[in-house]
């Protein structure tokens, strides 16, 4: 009596990211059994005829790997009793094979998510999954492991090992709560059991008490930079025309400003999408950015750009090269910045974000109540800034804007 052994998407059942489970499905006199693999895929990229994923999802290599691999040991398992003539049941197959294992490895999931988050253009969000594995690896000396061996003491090992390297509380604090959210994911989609919690009893409090270095400088620096004669240096010089545009629009992040178009500025206003939280801002235009405003519309005026900086371009068409593209100029953007810092005296070592975080600090040196400017980096968390932000008409925080100047 042949027993056979078949790959099925499950479509019964849904998890609440859309998917459903990829089971192993043996049959053996006219009974079933199924075997949860641990992988999940959409309905749409899944071939029924060749029972794997189609070649066009993301995962197809691996998901089609660990397939193959699944299938291979349950027919072993099945042969190994039929050549011993040892009688068997579905049941007895299943037992012997134990828990498959196939992506079920921490190493595996991260590189799911990882994939998931790039094929829906979530770069940065990819990235910070990507460098969390990293520090994974590093720790694990790039050995790879099961979720059954992440508990209490692992975690706090893990954090031993980079803190006695150097790693900043902040940054493997970012890892930390990564790695928490791909646990979440993999309790969701069901790859681990639903009470598992190695996070249990896991306090984040001592590092959202950890103050970030202050980086702001001052009005008195500011205007030295200002100052300086940059005339042959056209690097140095559009450096410092993006740090006085942030600065002067209440510290609007990089990556918004490259993705500003001629269409968001009317009525000497910037309206913008901020990109990391998908806030709307409605910002008022000052004297000195509408300056920078002007120099950026000559120079556009026979080009066919929508942008208003020469960061992105018509040419950038996927999210993937914008990405790349803004990283790459805000590379470029920093390393000038520093030298300006040098010809500057400014002691401050200057980035892109020094104009987001001075934007905050002289206003409130100018005595702006701290309650209309909430200092950026100085609450809790960037979700205090935003609710109180918020509580502010145009006009009051137009007023509040001018002490800049």
């Amino acid at each position: 009596m042949q027993t056979t052994v078949k790959a099925v998407l499950y479509t019964s059942k849904t998890l609440k990211s859309g998917e459903h489970p990829i089971l192993l499905r043996l049959t053996r006199d006219r009974k079933q059994l199924k075997i949860g693999l641990g992988i999940n895929c959409q309905a749409e990229d899944w071939d029924t005829k060749a029972n794997r994923p189609k070649r066009k999802h993301p995962l197809y290599l691996e998901i089609k790997r660990a397939i193959d691999k699944a299938e291979q040991e349950a027919e072993k398992a099945i042969l190994d009793f039929e050549n011993n003539n040892k009688p068997y049941t579905l049941e007895t197959v299943k037992a012997k094979l134990g828990k498959i294992q196939t992506r079920e490895t921490v190493f595996g999931y991260f590189d799911q998510w990882v994939a998931r988050l790039r094929a829906t253009d979530r770069l940065g969000y990819a990235d910070i999954f990507y460098a969390t594995k990293k520090s994974l690896m590093a720790y694990r000396n790039e050995k790879d492991f099961g979720f059954s061996e992440v508990n209490h003491a692992f975690l706090t090992r893990w954090e031993e090992y980079h803190l006695q390297r150097g790693t900043k509380p902040n940054a493997f604090f970012v890892y930390l709560r990564t790695f928490k959210t791909l646990i979440n994911n993999a309790r969701k989609e069901e790859v681990v059991a639903d009470d598992y919690d190695p996070y249990k009893g896991v306090s984040f409090a001592k590092f959202r008490r950890i103050e970030t270095t202050r980086r702001a400088i001052s009005k008195a620096e500011l205007q030295r930079i200002k100052d300086l004669d940059l005339t042959g240096n056209p690097a140095q010089e559009q450096a410092r025309r993006y740090f006085l545009f942030s600065f002067y629009c209440r510290g609007i992040n990089f990556v918004d400003m490259a993705y500003l178009r001629w269409k968001d500025f009317r009525d000497e206003r910037i309206f913008y999408t901020r990109r990391k939280t998908k806030e709307n801002f409605n910002v008022n235009v000052l004297a000195p950015a509408q300056e920078i405003l002007d120099y950026y519309r000559n120079l556009a005026r026979n080009a066919t750009s929508l942008y208003i900086f020469p960061i992105l371009s018509d040419f950038h068409q996927t999210e993937q090269q914008r990405d790349h593209r803004v990283q790459k100029v805000l590379r470029q953007t920093n390393r000038s910045l520093k030298e300006l810092a040098v010809l500057a005296q400014v002691e401050t070592p200057l980035t892109t974000y020094v104009a987001r975080h001075s934007f905050a600090t002289v206003l409130k040196q100018s005595g702006v109540p701290i309650a209309q400017i909430s200092e950026m980096m100085g609450h809790d968390s960037e979700a205090t800034t935003r609710i109180y932000l918020k509580g502010f008409d145009n006009e009051v925080l137009d007023a509040a804007s001018h002490a800049l100047l």
